[in-house]
């Protein structure tokens, strides 16, 4: 009977334990279901919950920002989150002991439109502004699979996610053509347990997030929500992922990562990201540095981010070499040194490959703009 007891005090205080691990705060989170989750971060410290707008604040030693809700129908809610992480966080699923479940209780499919925006750390004196990087992508898991959500120091993140159980999908999903033609079919048969689908950052599905600000109310402009026009929005946000998967042929060409590698090449692209006027270490180093093996980094990298990891470190030297030129604080060859180039000509012709610009150029442009 203590046992029993011990064990039934856990799992009801286990969420609002937390730990620290690889440079993370690990804070666990229930998702049982939508309900499940919104109590759980209501009941955390230094968290507000209102329940008439649906939302959830917070103002934490970790995080400031916070989520709406709202449940659309029976089996199946939005949430939409924004928040910004004063400290490296993951959370991390937790559930009730499998066998204390209702045998009914199947869990929840998630589906999320994702725009990750990570700071970059640089030197004051050689770029005093804030630059930070943007990456685009959607998720979607099967129920009760454990998400990888990694939130870096500094970045700013927004996800729309759509939760809905079993018998939602089958009622209004499952018997749509474009969800067979997309590979989805296939896919909740399958023993995969996620797909994550890198975007370039220049598709139409990205408006959704400002869409999703003004039909969820997220600045109280409205006196309420239209709650037909959200309906509708999410249900062309749907079928947004199911075009996606026929279109790219998504379920062809994905192989899900797991948890471990995935926390590992999410920390390999912040790395990267904010050693940008270093050398590229190489395959090798960061396979030692990061725990994971060479061609599983070289091929789960270009997976997870749509590109091979060179070329996605180069793209980010370019763009933080067109925030100097564009600041005009350094000459080409001052720059070009900065980012470890043997001469001037080597680093224009790798930038022009980018911007289809010479790095002279495009300083000439903006002297005479600001002129």
């Amino acid at each position: 009977m203590f046992q029993q007891n011990l064990k039934n005090w856990f799992n009801q205080f286990k969420q609002y334990f937390f730990t620290y691990s690889n440079g993370f705060y690990h804070l666990p989170y229930s998702s049982k279901s939508p309900e499940a989750l919104v109590e759980s971060f209501a009941k955390y410290p230094f968290v507000k919950h209102n329940k008439e707008r649906q939302s959830i604040y917070a103002k934490t030693p970790f995080c400031d920002g916070g989520f709406n809700y709202q449940k659309l129908e029976e089996g199946c809610w939005i949430i939409y989150s924004k928040v910004r992480y004063k400290a490296n966080v993951a959370f991390d699923l937790i559930y009730d002991d499998p066998k204390e479940e209702k045998i009914e209780d199947k869990g929840y499919y998630m589906l999320s439109l994702n725009h990750i925006t990570n700071q970059v750390t640089i030197d004051k004196k050689i770029y005093e502004k804030q630059l930070c990087f943007s990456n685009y992508s959607w998720t979607f898991f099967k129920p009760k699979e454990r998400n990888c959500d990694l939130n870096f120091k500094g970045s700013d993140n927004k996800y729309i996610t759509l939760y809905f159980n079993d018998e939602w999908l089958q009622r209004n999903l499952a018997q749509n053509n474009l969800f067979s033609e997309g590979g989805l079919t296939s896919f909740i048969a399958s023993n995969e347990p996620y797909i994550a689908w890198p975007l370039t950052g220049n598709e139409e599905v990205l408006k959704n997030f400002s869409h999703f600000d003004d039909v969820m109310n997220l600045n109280g402009e409205a006196a309420s929500i239209d709650f037909l026009q959200l309906k509708f929005s999410t249900i062309n946000l749907i079928f947004d992922f199911f075009r996606l998967c026929s279109e790219q042929k998504v379920m062809e060409n994905y192989s899900g990562i797991d948890y471990d590698d995935k926390f590992n090449i999410n920390r390999v692209e912040n790395y990267l990201t904010n050693h940008l006027f270093d050398k590229f270490p190489g395959i090798a180093i960061l396979s030692a540095k990061f725990k994971i093996s060479e061609s599983k980094l070289k091929s789960e990298f270009k997976q997870f981010f749509g590109k091979p990891i060179y070329k996605y470190f180069q793209e980010k030297q370019m763009q933080l070499a067109k925030e100097l030129i564009i600041e005009n604080k350094f000459l080409i060859k001052e720059i070009s040194y900065k980012f470890g180039y043997e001469n001037t000509s080597k680093f224009s012709a790798a930038f022009k490959k980018h911007y289809n610009i010479l790095p002279s150029d495009l300083q000439k442009q903006e002297f005479e703009i600001e002129g």
